[in-house]
């Protein structure tokens, strides 16, 4: 053996450094590279392990980036906005050109497409299309929960031509597909439809990466769609809220506000307006000789006079003025702001508006007019109730003075 020949150290303290390496890569410490220029089996085992090494790292840092793009999913509240997130951060695992999710609808019976984003044709299936479950692929999928890759879905079609919605994607422009279950526990709750414009597209690989973060974006969706849910139940509530309160403020008949709701604003008003002095007109407006409509044409065609005459008040008056049916064929009406010497015009022109031509009842003309009390506010010192009594005080002197005019109170003094 000549001087230069190096030897090799003894098999059995190899074997225990290539154990202890395989300890540390175990731990999950960060290994040295073994170094063997080699051929021995001992050599060709250590290359073996290096190879192991890499495809280990390999995969944690695929790892990392699944969950990863599951934790940037979670940072989305609303279910448009994760289902956008995936769309847009996907593309790093699992190749496409267009991601479609739909949900089982409540009964179990459906599947309804819910969202869908592309980059191939005008899409040919939008929110709302339905696809019964019963006897279908998709039921098996649901049911199996395993992601299914379809490479050719021009053949697919041809084999199942009954199939309304995989011709619908073919006419998109899709080639290829991966149909992904989402399951919560283990109910499922849809279907995430990945498809690729080329076909071959999906490998067995693009199944196992979606079934390592199955769990976790399918609780995602289903959190997200629940909080929409709990969202628009909310919103329906508050709507519905707003319509009692609405129908409780309002006179059933005309439409007007009911005296409370009337006299609720009246006093909102001489509330504020003691700050600000703002002037605002309080009107009392009766209809005449409403009893005569009453006893010669009936009930329902009084009914129809004060449906009318609140529809041409209604029109008469600015946005933010109010009108209110105080009680009977009486009304009360809140103009704001008003200032003094508008007041007269004003009144004269919705008198006019009710005595210009003539309420149809049943077929018939008839002449309705209205006579009008009114008091420019604020007064100093005095209450909303006070301020609607010399109103109407007006309007029994217009009563008294004819019907059909209007009477405006003196200024106190």
């Amino acid at each position: 053996m000549s001087a230069e020949t190096v030897l090799e150290p003894p098999v059995e303290s190899r074997a225990a450094a290539y154990a202890a390496w395989v300890r540390e890569l175990r731990s999950g410490k960060p290994v040295p590279k073994l170094e063997s220029d080699a051929i021995d089996p001992l050599s060709v085992l250590a290359r073996e392990l290096e190879l192991l090494a890499e495809q280990i790292a390999r995969r944690e840092r695929e790892v990392e980036r699944l969950f990863d793009l599951v934790h940037r999913l979670e940072e989305g509240v609303l279910l448009d906005d994760v289902l956008d997130r995936i769309f847009e951060r996907f593309g790093e695992v699992i190749p496409y050109h267009r991601i479609g999710c739909a949900f089982v609808t409540p009964d179990g019976t459906h599947l309804s497409a819910f969202w869908a984003r592309s980059l191939l044709g005008p899409m040919r299936i939008s929110a709302g299309y339905a696809q019964p479950l019963a006897g279908s692929s998709l039921a098996a999928v649901l049911a199996s929960g395993e992601p299914r890759i379809i490479n050719d879905l021009e053949a697919h079609l041809a084999e199942n031509p009954h199939s309304d919605a995989t011709r619908r994607i073919v006419e998109e422009g899709g080639r290829s597909s991966l149909t992904c279950p989402l399951i919560v526990g283990r109910r499922p709750i849809g279907v995430l439809f990945f498809t690729s414009r080329d076909r071959g597209a999906y490998h067995d690989l693009h199944r196992t990466t979606f079934r390592q973060i199955a769990a976790q974006v399918s609780l995602v969706i289903e959190k997200s769609r629940l909080y929409e849910e709990m969202l628009d139940h909310n919103r329906r509530l508050q709507e519905e809220r707003h319509r009692l309160s609405e129908a409780a403020a309002h006179d059933p008949l005309t439409g007007a506000l009911n005296r409370g709701a009337i006299m609720g604003a009246v006093e909102q008003v001489v509330r504020a307006a003691a700050a600000t002095r703002q002037p605002f007109g309080l009107v009392m407006v009766d209809i005449d000789h409403f009893k005569r409509v009453n006893d010669e044409h009936g009930h329902a065609a009084g009914d129809a006079v004060l449906i009318e005459f609140t529809r041409r008040m209604a029109s008469a008056l600015r946005e933010g003025d109010l009108v209110g049916r105080y009680g009977g064929e009486e009304f009360l009406l809140l103009l704001r702001p008003l200032a003094a010497d508008a007041l007269g015009t004003t009144m004269e022109r919705l008198r006019a508006t009710v005595a210009e031509r003539p309420f149809d009842l049943r077929g018939e003309p008839w002449r309705v007019t209205a006579s009008f009390g009114a008091i420019v506010g604020p007064v100093g010192g005095t209450t909303a109730a006070d301020l609607v009594a010399r109103a109407d005080q007006a309007l029994y002197v217009a009563k008294r003075s004819g019907r059909d005019r209007v009477e405006i109170a003196a200024p106190a003094g």
